[in-house]
């Protein structure tokens, strides 16, 4: 998969900009506040319709402008592809692929993979749950649009099971309710943990190959964190369900199922989040994600596009080294403000002020 240019209007600092990418190391260059980030985001929006950032969409507008629009021209083995991204103001976004319109969150995500790597990705070890919940439910779409599927759907009778939880009827009235609304949650909750867990074995084989390269000694593991057995994992969420049905009642919320579910990242036995230094946890992220690539390429077919954010300013000249020499394989963006030393062969791309120097 690579992508050839990519043209923003109104996008951010971008008044009116066409920017060409190389294959292999593409280094975007530029003093702090210039606009590498915004790229590396409005890629990320060609990717998976939202900011990496979680910013809002009209954030993403050039200041006293109504529209913005992403233009990206990218190949992958299926040939050469086209996305068009409307931001307005007023409006709801539009999307184009190929200039066909896009109607579904779930018609669009996978088109184009890539992934995403900042400061800001050291939360993945560090933070709360929900950020690694995220990074399972972005990633797993990225190359499964059944699990997104499953996810919008969990999602949706979670939200029709909560209100029932925490409205004013009695009792027996909420039990009668949730009997509709618990089986047709569980028989989505199972397909979701499923996919978690068989891509979860899958990244943990290759990072831990990965953190010992550039470690040289680490052992790290991954694995994913559930309150069932796993003797059959519907049995056990009817089971815990029917456990916690009083509990939840009483507390208005499902307190049960993949949306509180978590990932546990270990370094040679221990928990990163507790244990480990924030360069240790720093790396385990960055880790994660170049593992990430190797995972969609054995999904689809290609690897996706790496995007690094900063990332070299963080390391030492031994762990530049390294990580250069596994990205050289494939097309990635880095942005930074000077150039690193290296041997690896890469193009430059030089920002200012929103421009293409």
């Amino acid at each position: 998969m690579k992508i050839n240019k990519i043209i923003l209007n109104n996008y951010r600092n971008y008044k009116n900009s066409t920017i060409d990418f190389s294959n292999g190391v593409n280094f975007i260059v530029g003093k702090n506040a210039q606009g590498k980030t915004n790229l590396l985001e409005s890629i990320f929006l060609s990717s998976v319709g939202k900011s990496p950032k979680n910013s809002k969409e009209k954030q993403m507008i050039m200041f006293n402008e109504n529209q913005s629009k992403v233009e990206l021209d990218f190949t992958t083995i299926a040939g050469n592809k086209n996305i068009k991204i409307y931001l307005d103001r007023t409006n709801k976004k539009s999307i184009k692929v190929n200039n066909l319109n896009i109607l579904k969150l779930t018609e669009f995500v996978g088109i184009l993979s890539v992934v995403y790597f900042s400061p800001d990705e050291l939360k993945l070890i560090k933070e709360v749950p929900e950020d690694r919940r995220n990074f399972l439910d972005i990633s797993i779409s990225q190359f499964d649009r059944t699990y997104l599927y499953n996810l919008l759907r969990y999602n949706k009778i979670l939200k029709q099971r909560n209100s029932i939880l925490k409205s004013f009827d009695s009792f027996d009235s909420k039990v009668e309710q949730l009997k509709l609304f618990t089986p047709q949650l569980i028989e989505c909750a199972e397909k979701i943990i499923e996919k978690r867990l068989n891509f979860i074995e899958n990244l943990k084989n290759i990072a831990k190959n990965v953190h010992k390269t550039i470690t040289n000694n680490e052992i790290l593991d991954i694995s994913y964190s559930y309150n069932i057995k796993l003797n059959s994992i519907k049995e056990d969420l009817i089971h815990e369900f029917d456990k916690v049905l009083e509990k939840e009642i009483e507390l208005g919320y499902t307190c049960f199922g993949p949306h509180r579910d978590d990932i546990i990242f270990k370094i040679n036995g221990m928990d990163c989040k507790y244990y480990a230094s924030q360069g240790q946890q720093r790396t385990v992220a960055l880790v994660v994600k170049l593992s990430l690539m190797e995972v969609i390429k054995n999904e689809i077919g290609e690897y996706p596009i790496l995007l690094l954010d900063d990332v070299l300013s963080e390391l030492d000249q031994s762990r530049q080294d390294k990580l250069l020499e596994l990205v050289s394989m494939y097309q990635t963006l880095i942005t930074c403000t000077k150039i690193p030393t290296t041997n690896i062969k890469y193009n430059i791309i030089k920002i200012e002020n929103g421009s293409v120097l």
